[in-house]
């Protein structure tokens, strides 16, 4: 009832009931019956959730009391079976605090709180997105079939150049790949795997990590190989023969 009370179409019927009283009147007296309608089932919804947040409230106190409540019977007493229901039941409670705590801090600091929030969204994004090795294998095949479709003299130098490259480094068996969460690094090692010469193995003579960047030929982020895609874009096109 309340809600057809101050839907549009009972205040265009209202109104027409009004035609025949003046301009003004028509305009002010169903505006702010209808205004006064939607204030009034707004504080129905506002008291509705108060309600169901109390509710709420008054249900996790009632599991948290019974769960302080729980003991262990006399059989298991002093046994594991204690120990690991105090474990569970202390961490319970932990968990309880920290996820209030961070509650009431977060309607303190709702700017802060946001931010973070934005953070961890952007993280867990990226994070989802970031591409394996099989993806870039799936992308070099695709731009090396590519380019085998295009005349050796219109090949770009550079691109075939880095498709060659890296069908050097697989043939051997040293390409790498580097995950870090949300980005990617394909690398080359010195060596492959199956390799047991003591060059391969002995730790003091293993990639170092600042000429990292020297050794890394693609870098994945947001389900894309950058340095592919850049070195692929022209593959078509032969700027010497222009």
């Amino acid at each position: 009832i309340i809600q057809n009370r101050y839907r549009p179409e009972s205040y265009v019927n209202f109104k027409k009931i009004c035609s025949t009283k003046s301009s003004t009147e028509t305009l002010k007296i169903p505006t702010i019956m209808w205004f006064r309608n939607v204030r009034f089932a707004s504080s129905l919804s506002r008291n509705s959730n108060t309600s169901n947040i109390e509710a709420l409230k008054q249900k996790r106190s009632e599991l948290l009391a019974r769960l302080e409540a729980l003991e262990v019977p006399e059989k298991y007493k002093g046994t594991i079976w204690e120990k690991w229901a105090k474990y569970w039941k202390n961490l319970v409670i932990d968990y309880k605090e920290m996820i209030v705590d961070t509650g009431r801090t977060m309607r303190q600091r709702p700017v802060r709180s946001g931010i973070y929030l934005s953070l961890l969204g952007a993280g867990y994004y990226c994070g989802v997105r970031n591409p394996d090795e099989r993806d870039f294998v799936e992308r070099f095949h695709h731009y090396g079939n590519e380019l085998s479709l295009v005349h050796p003299a219109s090949q770009n130098p550079e691109a075939t150049r880095h498709i060659q490259f890296l069908q050097r480094c697989y043939n051997e068996g040293i390409v790498r790949r580097l995950s870090l969460g949300v980005v990617s690094f394909i690398w080359v090692d010195n060596y492959d795997r199956a390799v047991a010469v003591y060059k391969a193995i002995c730790p003091y003579l293993q990639p170092r990590y600042m000429t990292f960047h020297e050794r890394v030929v693609d870098i994945g982020f947001n389900n894309r190989w950058w340095l592919l895609e850049r070195k692929m874009e022209d593959y078509d096109v032969n700027e010497e023969n222009l």
